[in-house]
């Protein structure tokens, strides 16, 4: 019974999940649908729960503490992900995941009939695992996003410095350099620099807000230099040459790091798989040699 049950428990449950987000489009107002004007395209298994995420976010945004609403939406920014959830709607994506587990761990249970205590806590650790998966991917989602900026930062600061020299004024300067730039954080964190300064913003304010979404001390670096040239009067030019400087200097350390890292990563794969093979391709010959010498009648 048992066997059955499952299945149909898990499609009422599919059922629900595709219905209520139909049945809570009607609730949309006006505003809220402006409000989806600014926002990127979410995945598609996302993308059919907008109506749900934005209605149990909107309940449960007015109690969601000040700390932890910061601490979130500083790991969205630096994900570059601000434009994609908010705060809240990451808490209802990381509550719905935890449904999902518990559903797909009793699908396990009832249909395996698992009686086995060991099979039971690891299909009972879905749950946990569940819940922690989205914050695993936004963490991960921020590693890449960090190294992509670290690789493409330098040569950014390269094309800057080449339009300061030219005349340029740092706005136009930074225009320029975004412009040689293909799609990546770095053009994208830039394009929303420019956006605050023409829409009224100081350039020392736009730079600290985009350190803070950024999140990376080259960056951090970089905006206190400005900041610093700007207030001293010194020469922005020979500030942000050096910065360059500096920064190819960082990737090239890098670069060597990693490169004297290789050898051992490539230890493991190495002892549990080359050597293996190589052992069983030199010693197969010598083992049949023995065999037909007769060296194991005398075990």
């Amino acid at each position: 019974m048992d066997a059955y049950l499952a299945p149909v428990l898990i499609a009422l449950a599919c059922v629900l999940v595709l219905a209520v987000p139909f049945a809570l489009r009607k609730v949309a107002t006006e505003p809220a649908e402006r409000d989806l004007a600014w926002r990127d395209r979410l995945p598609p298994a996302l993308r059919a729960m907008r109506p749900l995420l934005r209605w149990y976010a909107s309940a449960i945004d007015e109690g969601l503490a000040s700390t932890k609403r910061e601490i979130i939406q500083a790991q969205l920014n630096a994900a570059g992900a601000s434009y994609l959830l908010t705060p809240a709607e990451f808490i209802v994506v990381r509550r719905v995941a935890v449904v999902i587990g518990v559903l797909v761990a009793l699908y396990v249970m009832l249909v395996a009939r698992l009686e086995d205590p060991l099979y039971l806590s690891l299909t009972g650790s879905l749950v946990p695992f569940a819940y922690l998966y989205p914050s695993i991917c936004l963490r991960d989602a921020v590693k890449r996003r960090h190294a992509r900026f670290e690789k493409e930062f330098p040569f950014f600061l390269d094309v800057l410095v080449l339009g300061m020299k030219a005349g340029l004024t740092f706005s136009s300067a930074v225009e320029q350099s975004i412009d040689q730039l293909r799609e990546g954080p770095v053009r994208e964190e830039f394009s929303r620099y420019l956006r605050e300064v023409r829409t009224g913003a100081t350039r020392r304010a736009a730079l600290d807000r985009l350190a803070e979404r950024v999140m990376l001390p080259a960056v951090t670096n970089f905006v206190a230099s400005v900041s610093q040239a700007e207030e001293t009067g010194g020469s922005l030019g020979e500030v942000l040459a050096d910065q360059a400087r500096q920064r190819r200097q960082e990737r090239f350390v890098r670069a060597e790091k990693l490169a004297n890292q290789a050898p051992v990563k490539m230890l493991f794969p190495l002892i549990a798989l080359l050597f293996p093979i190589t052992f069983i391709i030199i010693g197969f010959p010598i083992v049949i040699q023995l065999i037909d010498a007769g060296a194991f009648d005398l075990f």
